[in-house]
């Protein structure tokens, strides 16, 4: 087997010497990450609540940044200001006659006690409105558009009215803000069995599915951390029956309920947490991420990045007191406050801005490492093939599956931002406790990795992924995975287009098909690091991807321009588009053509349909 590998690298433009070198610096790595580290960490975690701003998050700040200067890594922590949200008041009453006041808390567990603690608080949404309101319950659903107009056409209206919406369908973000374009006068929240409950399996604490007494917390604020309009809350499925238990004339419609949410909005100082093995290349480096902060405790969500990280670490750390330097400065960050908005990680792109454009080759996202068996992975095409070369032969899974970038964590500053190519990978398995009290330590060692043998190959795969990419840098860059990701792109708006009335201009298709000859012809020479490599994938990323909440959006400018419906913009937007992906193939030509200029490939591949 090595030297199959050593075969492979010298095809790549590795000398032998370099081939046993990397080979042996991978294998002293391998060895340093544990299970029985990862659970030392966990344990650590799940000693104190830690929502951002509070003692507990802090205290963690300090816990990661000792752990990492232990390891060997140079650490510190970079302070910064953000608005943090919490519940002053929260009061949901069903005005019957009694009066029915619920109890807002999660319901006690008492296999797992860690989930009642003193002191966890009401669950609440991040960015609600404020608001005292009394009317009747609405229930619409899954909150979908489809959902509205089913309510409509039967004479059911939403104006004024709270709604009820079973979380899942999307973002609860996107669910909060349709129901306050509706007219909604506040939302209520709920998961229920059809979701992550009983319908689906054994739900906690006999199995990994939600149980209907506990609460999933999380922001309802969207991309602009504006906070909406109306009060929302989310209330256990338990409540949730209760109210539409209560129905009186329309099955839709329910008895008057009164929502009472006020919101503590305060501007604080928040802490990233980050250490750094520093390469013999410091202008350039490849990151690592894992959000710290939890809606509670946060086990699995994302302690289980932060005790993977922090295994990636210790295997960092070993291998350097061998001698051993990455090429590319290696930085790992614990960072705060993605549960209300991604804050951490958008004030570090925000403040290393300037050195993430100049020298960021890599970012290495790692937000729920180990929530089950199952290997998934997301990432850019110019690391694709090095993903998964890394998830076949050091994680060993057979025929990985690699998303499009999409949306709801950390590395959405990076690559929507700066154009950073980004990987995202890790384990994943029913969740029932997401978000909630129940997410600790109980169900992590129970359910999301028994043994911890979960964060020990997450750990080992992000570690090797990242010194490859610290090895090679943009030499690690393959181009060709891009052309199904902006074919299916293209098709995509072009349905929207039709069903819009609007019409998409042939030049966005003649740009895919030089794009994609010209990828070709870049990805069959040797690899080399080089400047316009690094720009050319920094402009693809922020032209082929975007997020709309958790989903993946090709061709950002020209799909904001068909949701307009204008025409001229959408003229716009797809001349812009195409002369941007017309330079980056200009720089692929450029950048590794050689004497008398790149031969390009006579035919034109899959883009040939959009000529």
């Amino acid at each position: 087997m090595k030297w199959l590998v050593v075969i492979l690298l010298l095809a790549a433009g590795i000398g032998v010497c370099a081939a046993d070198a990397r080979l042996s610096s991978e294998a002293l790595f391998l060895q340093g990450p544990s299970a029985a580290g990862a659970r030392a960490s966990s344990q650590v975690i799940n000693s104190v609540p830690h929502y951002p701003g509070t003692p507990g998050d802090y205290r963690l700040a300090v816990w990661m940044r000792d752990a990492l200067q232990g390891f060997g890594l140079r650490s510190w922590i970079e302070p910064f200001s953000a608005t943090v949200y919490t519940p002053r008041i929260l009061q949901l009453q069903l005005l019957t006659s009694p009066v029915v006041t619920f109890d807002l808390h999660d319901r006690p567990i008492s296999a797992d006690p860690d989930g009642s603690r003193p002191g966890i608080g009401i669950p609440f949404n991040a960015g609600s409105g404020n608001g005292d309101v009394r009317a009747p319950v609405v229930t619409v659903g899954r909150g979908l558009e489809a959902n509205y107009a089913s309510l409509a056409s039967a004479g059911v209206h939403v104006s004024g009215r709270i709604a009820l919406v079973r979380y899942g369908a999307e973002y609860r973000g996107n669910l909060a803000a349709r129901a306050e374009q509706h007219g909604a006068a506040g939302v209520i929240f709920y998961s229920d069995s059809e979701g992550r409950g009983a319908s689906r399996g054994t739900v906690y604490p006999n199995g990994p599915f939600h149980p209907p007494g506990i609460v999933q917390r999380g922001d309802v604020m969207g991309d602009d951390h504006r906070p909406l309009r109306i009060p929302t809350l989310p209330v256990t499925a338990i409540t949730a029956g209760r109210l539409i238990a209560d129905m009186r004339g329309s099955p839709m419609t329910h008895a008057l309920v009164r929502l009472h949410v006020e919101m503590n909005a305060r501007t604080t100082t928040l802490w990233n947490t980050v250490g750094e093995v520093t390469g013999s290349d410091p202008q350039q480096i490849v990151v690592l991420g894992a959000h710290r902060d939890a809606w509670v405790y946060g086990v699995t969500d994302d302690g289980s990045g932060i005790a993977t990280l922090l295994e990636v670490a210790r295997g960092l750390g070993n291998l350097h007191r061998t001698g051993w330097t990455p090429k590319r400065s290696i930085r790992i960050a614990g960072w705060d406050a993605e549960e209300i908005g991604e804050l951490g990680s958008q004030a570090y792109v925000a403040a290393h801005r300037s050195e993430l454009q100049r020298g960021g080759v890599g970012y290495l996202n790692v937000d729920e490492s180990a929530s089950g068996p199952t290997f998934g992975a997301a990432g850019a095409g110019a690391l694709l093939p090095v993903l998964t070369a890394v998830a076949q032969n050091v994680m060993r899974v057979s025929n990985p599956k690699v998303d499009a970038p999409a949306g709801g964590s950390d590395f959405e500053s990076f690559i929507y931002s700066v154009g950073t190519p980004v990987a995202d990978l890790g384990y994943s398995g029913p969740f029932g406790t997401y978000h909630s009290p129940y997410d600790d330590l109980h169900f992590a060692s129970t359910f999301a990795d028994p043994g911890f043998v979960h964060h020990r190959a997450a750990a080992q795969g992000v570690g090797v992924l990242a010194m490859r990419i610290a090895e090679s840098g943009a030499g690690a860059y393959r181009f060709a995975p891009y052309a199904g990701v902006l074919d299916d792109g293209l098709a995509a708006m072009t349905k929207v287009a039709e069903r819009s009335g609007l019409t998409l201009a042939p030049e966005l298709g003649t740009a895919i098909a030089r794009f994609d000859r010209s990828a070709r012809a870049y990805d069959a020479l040797p690899a080399r690091d080089s400047k316009e490599s690094l720009r050319a994938v920094q402009q693809l990323d922020l032209l082929a991807y975007s997020a709309n909440g958790y989903a993946s959006v090709a061709f950002p400018h020209v799909a904001a321009a068909l949701a307009s419906g204008n025409q001229p913009r959408v003229d716009a937007a797809v001349a812009s588009t195409s002369a941007t992906l017309n330079n980056v193939s200009m720089l692929l030509e450029e950048s590794h053509a050689p004497p008398g200029g790149i031969k390009l490939p006579a035919t034109a591949g899959p883009s040939a349909k959009f000529r």
